[in-house]
């Protein structure tokens, strides 16, 4: 039995392939085609998902997509009627960009029902292809993605994100096979757009905006006025369920704006760029992630109630707010969390997949997801190829890599470190990292400065043995995914600077030898030589480009950027430094 997911035509495509109810292969279109946050129909994607099981569309049996056209197409009256006297903006917007994009009107929708055929003209044995096809719910895809290999029995589940048809927030039980609905949010009313919506008011640009306001909320004073008045707009519901004044937002009528005239009246003017916050924009910043983080555990004591259950579940791009997260898990409601690694909507590909697979065909339950390591994977004679054609420095170390590397740390440099299957999801969880050391107190500023070319105000990561964990940081519970921030414990702020958060917090990823064995050895090597097992860590890659796939984009971000050292497989390269 063969089943291939895919997402397309918002942002994030992906594709996924199951092979006898085992998760094989996923990865993002962005990271093939280089174009960040790609929405595009993920053509890359799907023929990497069936390189990668050395098979042709001819030989799918099932095909799931991650939306089901249909439910939007039948709340639309609903929509234009409840919010009459916004659709003449609402029409003039969606002509504009029509224009500007060369798109027809609601021209996804349409491209959504031609996906079929889409897919027989473009890939080889499309024309002998008989898969069955299947649009699949948007929320419960997110779902499926979360629960299906969280290796629950039970669980509660929770999804929020910007929108999905047309609901925003899903409240679920999910138990052997099934997923039970128990309630949703329904648009306008939207956790992840009104987070969207702050972003863009105090100058982030849209999509990329609410993982920077999650840094910059740090900064900012959540106990104040501002808070009093923002928290004021919400009402939180029974059921889990809430709502807020729409008539201070103008998302759901305009893309160019997320917030109306009357929320700056009361909260200042939007900012066309960032940078230069004055203190209540600060505290806008902290007020926002003060009520995400309420809400979560808002939802959390209603699902517990209404499941019982131990465990939950996580997803929708919300669920990417790691501190939001930490707050939920360190509050006791549940012993146990999964949170899908791919939490976005790139993570609906293998969603709708595993949706099908156990909710529709009552397929056995047979995948754990016990890694997000499930994309492209290169050889020793891919990665030399690489290096050669740049013309830049190497040597072949073997095994020595790991110490050596844990030296070139020690002594302060920054590396650029490529290993294994590419990573599933946005965060670099150590196979497509920049590593440095955590000690020097300007660190942080360096790398954001010489070599990620981004806001000096946005923290790194870091990477631990999982058993010792609890030594550092203020919960111990394993995190593989980076979804969970922690605090640093007090004798380790002022010695690990580079990795704490102005709020004395940072974001854990922990690390054991079956999930990566790679930077299990490097950490015992760095605590060989410096007594602790921690190293910073984020993504490889410059700024406005995706985390790295091959080992091309590893050299040419490497060449165009200021990093010391490139590590691949055994190989080491430098431009200027003695190797």
């Amino acid at each position: 039995m063969i089943i291939l997911g895919i997402n397309a035509y918002g942002h994030d495509s992906s594709a996924a392939i199951l092979v006898d109810d085992m998760l094989v292969y996923a990865v993002e279109e962005e990271r093939l085609t280089r174009k960040k946050h790609d929405g595009q129909f993920p053509v890359k994607s799907i023929q990497a998902c069936l390189d990668y099981a050395k098979i042709t569309i001819a030989d799918v049996d099932h095909i799931t997509f991650f939306w089901k056209p249909g439910l939007t197409i039948r709340h639309i009256p609903h929509y234009l009627i409840k919010f009459f006297d916004k659709v003449p903006n609402l029409l003039r917007e969606q002509r504009s960009f029509a224009v500007e994009e060369n798109l027809g009107m609601l021209n996804y929708l349409k491209d959504m029902y031609r996906v079929p055929k889409t897919i027989r003209s473009l890939f080889q044995g499309g024309d002998k292809a008989r898969f069955k096809f299947h649009f699949q719910e948007h929320h419960l895809c997110h779902a499926a993605s979360t629960f299906y290999p969280s290796g629950f029995y039970e669980a509660a589940i929770l999804t929020v994100d910007g929108a999905g048809e047309w609901s925003t927030t899903l409240f679920a039980h999910g138990k052997g096979n099934r997923i039970a609905k128990l309630g949703s949010v329904d648009t306008p009313y939207s956790l992840g757009a009104f987070y969207q919506a702050i972003s863009m008011h105090l100058g982030f640009k849209l999509i990329e905006g609410p993982g920077k306001l999650m840094a910059l909320a740090s900064f900012g004073n959540a106990n104040g006025t501002v808070y009093k008045d923002l928290r004021s707009l919400f009402r939180f519901e029974e059921n889990g369920k809430y709502s807020f004044d729409m008539s201070y937002f103008s998302y759901h009528y305009s893309r160019k704006s997320g917030v109306s005239k009357k929320f700056n009246t009361l909260f200042g003017p939007s900012k066309t760029e960032t940078g230069n916050w004055n203190q209540r924009e600060l505290d806008l910043a902290a007020s926002a992630q003060r009520i995400v983080e309420e809400l979560f555990l808002h939802f959390g004591a209603y699902l517990k109630k209404a499941t019982g259950a131990d465990a939950i579940c996580l997803a929708g791009g919300v669920a990417l707010n790691s501190v939001a997260n930490g707050k939920l898990i360190q509050s006791g409601l549940f012993k146990h969390i999964f949170i899908q690694p791919a939490a976005g909507d790139s993570g609906t590909s293998l969603g709708s997949a595993f949706l099908l697979a156990h909710e529709q065909l009552n397929r056995p339950r047979r995948y754990i997801m016990k890694t997000a390591f499930l994309g492209n994977t290169y050889t020793d004679s891919d990665y030399e190829s690489a290096l050669k054609a740049a013309g830049v420095s190497y040597k072949n170390l073997g095994d020595k890599i790991y110490e050596t590397t844990a030296a070139i740390l020690q002594k302060e440099h920054i590396i650029g470190w490529f290993q294994g299957a590419m990573e599933y999801g946005p965060r670099a969880l150590g196979n497509r990292s920049i590593l440095a050391s955590p000690f020097p107190a300007d660190m942080k500023d360096t790398i954001n400065r010489r070599i990620k070319f981004r806001e000096g105000f946005r923290p790194f990561a870091a990477i631990v043995n999982e058993e010792e964990c609890g030594k550092y940081f203020s919960f111990h519970l394993p995190n593989p995914y980076m979804l969970l921030v922690y605090g640093v414990k007090e004798e380790y702020q002022k010695l690990m600077p580079a990795i704490t958060h102005v709020d004395g917090t940072v974001r854990i990823q922990t690390v054991n030898e079956e999930e990566n064995p790679h930077m299990r050895r490097l950490l015992t090597a760095f605590k060989g030589l410096t007594g602790h097992p921690v190293i910073l860590n984020t993504s490889f890659n410059i700024k406005s480009e995706p985390i790295v796939c091959s080992p091309t984009d590893a050299v040419h971000s490497f060449i165009h950027s200021d990093l010391d050292y490139l590590v691949m497989g055994p190989f080491i390269a430098t431009k200027t430094l003695p190797l």
